[in-house]
C-alpha cells in the first residue's frame, strides 16, 4: 500500500513537472521597447546605445541608395494555456498563446534615425485525430 502511494506520488510529480517544462518556449532576443523609448533619441543616439539595450541584432541590412543600415530584432514567446494542458493530457490536442515582437532600428551615419516595432498576440488550438 505504501509502495503504491509512492508510485502514484512519483507519477503525479513527473507528470506535473513535464507539463510545466513543455508549457513555454522562447526564441530570439527580447529588447525592452519602453527602455528604448526612454533612452534613445533620434539623430543623436548611436549604434553603441542600441547594443547596450538590445544586444546584437538577429540580422543587419544595408540600403546603399538611401545610405541606411537596418538592424532587425525579433522575439517570440509561446505558452500553453490551461485548456491546452487539459487537451494535451487527454490526447486530443493543445492550445497555446503566442506573443511576437519585431523591432527594426534604422541608422544613417551611425546615428539612429527611425525605430519601427510590431507586436502581436495570438491564441491557437491544434486538434489531434
Amino acid at each position: 500500500m505504501i509502495f503504491r502511494r509512492k508510485n502514484i506520488c512519483l507519477f503525479t510529480t513527473v507528470l506535473v513537472l513535464s507539463i510545466f517544462l513543455m508549457s513555454c518556449a522562447t526564441h530570439g532576443r527580447k529588447c525592452e521597447i519602453d527602455v528604448l523609448k526612454n533612452h534613445i533619441k533620434m539623430e543623436s543616439s548611436k549604434k553603441e546605445d542600441i547594443l547596450k539595450i538590445c544586444g546584437e541584432p538577429l540580422t543587419k541590412d544595408d540600403n546603399i541608395k538611401q545610405g541606411t543600415e537596418v538592424w532587425h530584432y525579433a522575439y517570440v514567446e509561446k505558452n500553453i494555456t490551461g485548456l491546452g494542458v487539459v487537451a494535451h493530457v487527454a490526447g486530443v490536442g493543445s492550445e497555446w498563446e503566442s506573443n511576437k515582437t519585431v523591432l527594426d532600428v534604422y541608422f544613417k551615419n551611425d546615428l539612429v534615425v527611425d525605430i519601427k516595432t510590431e507586436s502581436s498576440n495570438q491564441t491557437n488550438m491544434h486538434w489531434q485525430n
